[in-house]
């Protein structure tokens, strides 16, 4: 619990100390948020609801866990391109301390597409999910740029450069996971 509250509250000491448990605990909680809990939330509360679809649900979890493995080699590739001298491994298990606000994004998600019929013409819940979800894009970039600058050791030019590669991958990444059917792109 201590080393969770220091991703939240410190995340670039999270970073340097590096726990891989709560990094792959932070990425399967939200995988699972987006392939189970929707699905499940879903069929309990829609008036319109399908049947379960455990295969898909499967799919879904590899193809989120293929996702962040994805990401991170390309991360790294880039990274090192640029100079850092961090390991793949040191990628894989230090990303997912970023997945606090990919975790809520997904349970809001979640939540609005299920009872969509409670926000649909309402101007307040409008703006506050527009408030919310801007805010969690601003948090998750906050995090990268940290995790660039303070993980992957990049500066000046080299960080600029990190930064505009790894926006072109986290856009394909995030459109190919949409077109899995993963609504929350694990990134």
């Amino acid at each position: 619990m201590r080393t969770f509250l220091e991703v939240l509250n410190h995340p670039v000491d999270a970073f340097r100390t590096g726990s891989k448990t709560v990094s792959w605990g932070l990425v399967t909680i939200t995988i699972l948020l987006n392939t189970v809990f929707e699905p499940m939330l879903r069929f309990f509360c829609s008036d319109n609801a399908h049947d379960i679809d455990i295969v898909n649900m499967l799919k879904l979890t590899v193809a989120g866990f293929a996702a962040y493995i994805v990401i991170c080699l390309a991360f790294w590739l880039i990274c090192k391109l640029f100079g850092s001298k961090s390991t793949l491994s040191a990628h894989i298990n230090t990303w997912g301390m970023t997945f606090v606000p990919t975790a809520i994004c997904s349970v809001v998600v979640a939540f609005t597409e299920v009872f969509f019929f409670i926000f649909w013409n309402s101007t307040i819940w409008g703006m506050l999910l527009n408030i919310v979800f801007v805010g969690i894009l601003i948090w998750k970039a906050i995090l990268f740029f940290l995790y660039l600058k303070d993980f992957a050791g990049l500066k000046g030019w080299r960080f600029i450069c990190a930064c505009a590669a790894m926006g072109v991958v986290i856009l394909v990444v995030a459109a190919l996971d949409g077109y899995v059917g993963l609504k929350t792109p694990i990134i």
